[in-house]
């Protein structure tokens, strides 16, 4: 979908990306030399450019579909910015000593929420993705999570702790329900948490036993379920990882967990509005290629099962955050949208899904 002037991305794959018609995509590229977010035209690729701002947190940006207003962080600052107008808004400035963290749209535009973490020095950090991730854990930053409502720019902390908190999503059913995640490696954290905003009620949502089990990449389906990539192991010194794909409610009803085939299982996945689909930058099945990182492949959650079939080659690094495939679905669930750096530049692709 887009030539390799630079790199251009989608943000990250767990927020909403799309307009309410389906037709465009908020995406982000270093073209101009910093990275800025863009509006793409899904139909013939046609990017308008929709900031010129310093400093722009773009695997967090997101966009309102029906309002087609883009949110981002610029620095330590939240901003929006209309897509028709190009009239851009400052909303709120981070406290200091902390940083912003991940944006989540309530799905009636009435809210925004956020997360901020205690900025701390650290040892370990190497350049590498997730280097320093350890010792920030075991640091336990503050963190808030807050709202922010756009009709007066009111903000309100729905929820604070010693905690590293991170990766918020809002049911966009019901937007009193917003999940976070402690951060921090999978299989020594309880992950994932709901707090109803009505109420200030804070509560685990899928309790994981500490070294044994596992989950994380949590986003809220069209129909408003959790799905989280969990797994289990027999005991903390075994490598093999029982794999799954579980969907639950935020009240905790509506369970059900798709398992994989023993063995590795794909990276990030994403399922359909309807969820009768899934999307995973990954192919792992019986007879498959050995390569299995390097493909992209449908699922279908059947009788307790995730079972893949072979989509197309994404040919990823994997190098950097950027460069991740982070598939996700166009709304008429007719193609998947992803991002590949095969081409040497990270750019976005897009693949028919009606291979099933």
């Amino acid at each position: 979908m887009t030539a390799d002037r630079g790199n251009t991305i989608h943000p990250y794959f767990t927020q909403p990306l799309l307009s309410a018609d389906g037709r465009q995509l908020l995406t982000a590229s270093d073209r101009t030399g910093a990275w800025q977010l863009y509006l793409m035209d899904l139909g013939d690729g046609s990017l308008i450019q929709l900031t010129d701002d310093g400093e722009i947190g773009f695997q967090s940006a997101q966009l309102d579909g029906a309002g087609m207003i883009a949110w981002y962080w610029s620095g330590d600052r939240l901003k929006s910015v209309d897509c028709s107008s190009l009239r851009t808004e400052e909303h709120y400035r981070v406290p200091r000593g902390f940083q912003p963290g991940s944006l989540s749209l309530a799905g009636d535009g009435a809210a925004v929420d956020f997360c901020y973490t205690e900025k701390l020095e650290l040892s370990t950090y190497t350049g590498k993705l997730y280097s320093d991730m350890r010792e920030t854990f075991y640091r336990r930053p503050r963190s808030v999570l807050m709202r922010l409502c756009p009709a007066d720019n009111g903000v309100t902390a729905l929820w604070g702790e010693c905690d590293w908190i991170s990766h918020v999503v809002t049911s966009p059913v019901d937007s009193n329900m917003v999940v976070f995640n402690h951060e921090g490696p999978w299989h020594l954290v309880q992950r994932t948490w709901v707090v109803d905003c009505a109420t200030s009620e804070c509560r685990p949502l899928l309790r994981t036993e500490p070294y044994v089990e596992r989950a994380g990449h949590e986003f809220f389906t069209a129909k408003g379920r959790l799905v989280t990539q969990f797994g289990r192991r027999e005991s903390p010194r075994d490598a093999n990882w029982k794999c799954s794909d579980v969907f639950i409610f935020p009240d905790g009803t509506g369970y059900e967990k798709f398992d994989y085939k023993p063995g590795p299982k794909p990276m990030h996945v994403q399922v359909n509005y309807e969820e009768t689909l899934g999307i995973a930058d990954g192919y792992f099945a019986e007879g498959g290629p050995e390569d299995g990182n390097n493909y992209m492949s449908l699922i279908r959650y059947e009788e307790g099962e995730a079972r893949q079939k072979m989509l197309c080659v994404h040919g990823t690094s994997w190098k950097t955050q950027h460069s991740h495939p982070h598939p996700l679905f166009a709304r008429d669930g007719r193609s998947v949208i992803f991002g590949s750096d095969a081409g040497g530049h990270s750019n976005v692709y897009m693949a028919p899904a009606d291979l099933w």
